[in-house]
Parts: C-alpha cells; structure tokens; sequence
C-alpha cells in the first residue's frame, strides 16, 4: 500500500545543510508507513504518532488510513525528541 507523504518546505529550515539529503532520502521510506526496520510507533502519546529513525534525527509522523497520506510534522535529533516527549517508550 503506497501512501503520499506531505511535509511543510519550511519543516527542512532547522536541519543542518549537509544533512538535508540523507533526511530526504530515508523520507521515500514513509511511502510505506507502518512499523517496522527503523519505523516505529510511539509509545506513550495521546494520539498515534509514529517516528522514523535517521542516524541521530527522528522524524515524526501521523498516518491518515482513509486518504492514505503520511503527514511529517517535525523532524529533530535524538536529543531533542526525547527531552520533547520525555523519553520515546
């Protein structure tokens, strides 16, 4: 099942230039959203919220099921993710 994966342009502003292109790379991998490899549910959240490992940035993502779309809401290193969401469980 392919999905569409949607990210704000603005979204790539905070991430360092010489990291954009692996990030944007390993985003191609959100066309099939489901847990799994480097994909993972997070645990511990009010609502589903699932994250995409990337070396030490995390890539946090909702799925839409009925529109088949990934929606990428934030991208942040490992540090910031955790200290964020207290710790992904």
């Amino acid at each position: 099942m392919t999905f569409k994966v949607l990210i704000h342009p603005k979204i790539f502003d905070k991430i360092p230039a010489e990291r954009r292109d692996q990030i944007k790379e390993a985003l191609k991998e959100l066309k099939d959203p489901l847990p799994g490899g480097n994909k993972k549910e997070v645990k511990g959240s009010t609502k589903t919220v699932y994250r995409l490992r990337v070396g030490d940035f995390r890539i946090l993502y909702d799925i839409d099921f009925n529109r088949k779309e990934v929606l990428v809401f934030n991208i942040l290193t490992a540090e910031q993710a955790h200290k964020k969401y207290e710790r992904f469980k």
